[in-house]
């Protein structure tokens, strides 16, 4: 497999990623209209509103991740074609800027999971119960994401050295 097959596929991965993102907000935009119409409780009936702004967050997130990844492919297949090297250096340092961005997620993960608790546990409010069930989906959902996003970065980070290494050799 050649260089441009591990970019293509980290990208691709990062997009189908993405397009997940869009499924689970579509899911949770059509869960919210379902409490909305259907919740007999109150905490049911505060559901509906912090899920469908989280629910558009991850929609949009999603496309344009999707999107921004989908249409990086030709210029990937130029950018290389043009300079093998420039472009594999290019990448091992767009990867390493990329991976720092996990540290972040773990942070944002920690706080919301925090701020989640402190408003359960303080408030009797349906209202800010809800939005505290709404952090914790979140949170949860920027580790799972991160989680895979980190596996693949670490997979082609590896192709990257190896290329370089081949790249050395010429």
């Amino acid at each position: 497999m050649g260089f441009l097959d591990h970019t293509m596929i980290w990208a691709k991965g990062e997009a189908f990623e993405m397009s997940l993102l869009v499924l689970a907000g579509t899911l949770l935009l059509a869960m919210a209209g379902l409490l909305w119409k259907l919740a007999p409780t109150p905490v049911g009936q505060a559901l509906p509103i912090p899920l469908s702004v989280v629910a558009m967050l991850f929609i949009v997130a999603g496309i344009v991740g999707t999107s921004g990844n989908s249409s990086r492919l030709d210029e990937y297949e130029s950018a290389y074609e043009q300079s093998p090297a420039r472009f594999v250096h290019a990448e091992k340092v767009r990867v390493k800027k990329f991976e720092a961005l996990y540290t972040y997620t773990i942070i944002g993960a920690a706080i919301a999971f925090a701020m989640a608790i402190v408003m359960f546990k303080l408030s009797e409010n349906e209202t800010m119960r809800a939005i505290a069930v709404t952090l914790v989906l979140v949170g949860l959902s920027g580790l799972v994401i991160d989680m895979f996003s980190k596996e693949r970065a670490k997979t082609y980070e590896q192709a990257i050295d190896a290329e370089i290494v081949r790249l050395n050799k010429e």
